[in-house]
């Protein structure tokens, strides 16, 4: 019950995490955005700034956050999944290497 429970915990925090990273990595990329765009850099990062904010909304529905949400959960999500396949694959190698030392 204890292993099931570490399981778990480490699932959740792997959700929590990846989804907190790629959150606050696209808002730090519209936010660097942003602030090019008040340097003289402007000219390079306004049409960068208009192309990510075109993206994230055709993930949202027309709007920027529920893009980012949107796309956050799909990379925790997909985060998590690979956690479970990794932790099943290191089960079976466990299982072999027992099944191998008792020969």
């Amino acid at each position: 019950m204890a292993t099931l429970l570490h399981f778990l915990r480490s699932l959740a925090a792997t959700l929590l995490l990846s989804f907190l990273l790629s959150l606050s990595g696209l808002a730090l990329l519209l936010g660097g955005l942003m602030l090019l765009s008040l340097s003289p850099m402007g000219l390079l990062s306004d049409p960068l700034y208009v192309q990510v904010s075109r993206f994230l909304q055709a993930f949202g529905r027309g709007d920027r956050t529920e893009g980012m949400i949107a796309i956050a959960l799909t990379l925790g999500t997909v985060a998590a999944v690979l956690f479970v396949f990794s932790a099943y694959k290191r089960s079976q190698r466990t299982e072999w290497h027992l099944a191998a030392t008792k020969e």
